[in-house]
């Protein structure tokens, strides 16, 4: 379960990099409201998808043409938006993608009242050194906003809501390169799409209602004064969402199976949590019938397993027939014939049967050479993004696989990184009497 989680993380990772990097468009406009508000106190992951139609005086048919080429606007009049929100209480954190435009958002969020905030990631990602004339700014692809959420729920499935925003917005437009060439001209006669930003302030109201387990859908409509040319923008917003642990990429879900795994193991496995080990007495904390007081501190080692569902740690799988866990304090309770574990990654402590145990060696970390080489490159892509010139890339390039070897060399414990797993590991089996030899150096109740 525990190997499933971590490649469920690697793809939400992966889908992030692949929306930083192929990101074709720094345009967006407010996302919808009623999906956000939704995800108040929820355990899984909220999926949304919307589309969003606008009217009013959008920036179309206008052209202009100049000795070198002409200018071609056109407002994209329709954007379908698609969210994964997961909550932490009163905050919310989203990412998701608004027709061509990777964002994120996230904010506070209640019952009653909300307060987000959203941006485009490659707004974020890459700082353009190239300014247009219109645009002051040094972000000058950068497009977000913030939003006041006012929700009142009627009973419980309809709920009515209230919004006002501030957001910088955007719309393509585009520019034709007529200039006269000679030999080959690549790009010529070929509309090249542009991003124009402009400030709108506005608000909105919403209807949502609940399906249960069908579902939730709201109708919201939205009016925006577009501050710097004076413009007057409407939206009608169809928002659907729905709570799903299904083909999960959101957190939530992915921390929901986890502790429900923990829970059923917890029935069958004796634990004790380290923080009741510190402030309680060694003869009041109890375990089922065993005491013990302290753990020996160990440099983390593997130890090998002959049943999975006796562990809380992470489950390695070096080969089909091996099942390997790590720890860095055990001790032995020779009086119950068996072995208590600290969790790697949490506060529990588990007993293990002497008889289903074997030590194995100590971890190795992973190399991080290979790691350094990745984020050197990424560096050196960047640096190609935002100022064209090799040299600048390469030292940049240079610069983040430096940090990133230096940070993981000397700025961490190589014991707290990730395992290095081979299939030599626990490959050699011990004796009975070897085992319980090796343990004995680590026996409960002393340092």
């Amino acid at each position: 379960m525990m190997n499933t989680m971590k490649h469920r993380v690697i793809l939400v990772m992966l889908v992030t990099m692949a929306a930083i990097l192929g990101g074709c468009s720094s345009i967006m406009r407010p996302p919808p409201a009623a999906a956000y508000m939704a995800s108040y106190k929820q355990d899984k992951a909220v999926r949304n998808i919307s589309y969003s139609q606008y009217f009013g005086n959008l920036d179309n048919g206008y052209h202009e043409s100049t000795e070198l080429g002409h200018w071609s606007h056109a407002e994209w009049w329709g954007d379908l938006t698609l969210l994964s929100y997961i909550n932490g209480g009163y905050f919310t954190f989203g990412w998701g993608v608004q027709s061509l435009t990777p964002f994120l958002q996230g904010g506070f969020v209640s019952p009653y009242f909300g307060l987000t905030g959203w941006s485009n990631i490659f707004g974020l990602a890459v700082v353009s050194t190239d300014e247009p004339e219109d645009d002051e700014s040094s972000f000058a692809s950068y497009s977000g906003g913030g939003m006041l959420i006012e929700q009142i729920p009627l009973n419980d499935r309809w709920k009515i809501g209230f919004t006002e925003h501030l957001s910088r917005n955007g719309r393509e437009y585009f520019y034709v390169d007529d200039e006269p060439c000679e030999g080959v001209c690549f790009g010529k006669g070929v509309p090249s799409p542009r991003s124009k930003f402009y400030t709108e302030v506005g608000g909105g109201f919403y209807v949502s209602h609940s399906f249960k387990r069908m579902g939730n859908l709201a109708l919201e409509f939205r009016y925006g004064r577009d501050w710097t040319e004076n413009r007057n923008r409407f939206a009608v917003t169809l928002d659907f969402w729905g709570l799903s642990s299904v083909m999960s990429i959101g957190g939530n879900d992915i921390m929901r199976g986890a502790a429900d795994n923990n829970i059923e193991k917890m029935k069958k496995v004796k634990t004790v949590s380290v923080d009741s080990m510190k402030t309680k007495p060694a003869d009041t904390v109890e375990t089922k019938n065993e005491n013990i007081d302290s753990l020996h501190t160990i440099k983390r080692n593997w130890f090998r397993l002959a049943d999975s569902s006796q562990t809380m740690s992470i489950i390695y799988h070096p080969t089909e027939s091996v099942v390997a866990v790590t720890s860095k304090g055990i001790c032995y309770d020779e009086s119950a014939n068996a072995v208590w574990l600290r969790q790697d990654y949490g506060k529990l402590i588990y007993q293990v049967p002497v008889d289903s145990l074997d030590y194995c060696q100590q971890m190795e970390p992973k190399s991080i050479f290979w790691t350094s080489v990745l984020e050197g490159s990424l560096g050196f892509l960047g640096g190609m993004l935002t100022t064209g010139s090799v040299p600048v890339s390469l030292a940049i390039g240079a610069g983040f696989g430096t940090t990133v070897w230096v940070v993981f060399k000397y700025g961490f414990d190589p014991e707290e990184l990730a395992p290095k797993v081979y299939p030599e590991i626990c490959s050699e089996q011990h004796s009975r009497e070897d085992i319980i030899k090796w343990l004995k150096q680590y026996p409960c109740g002393l340092e």
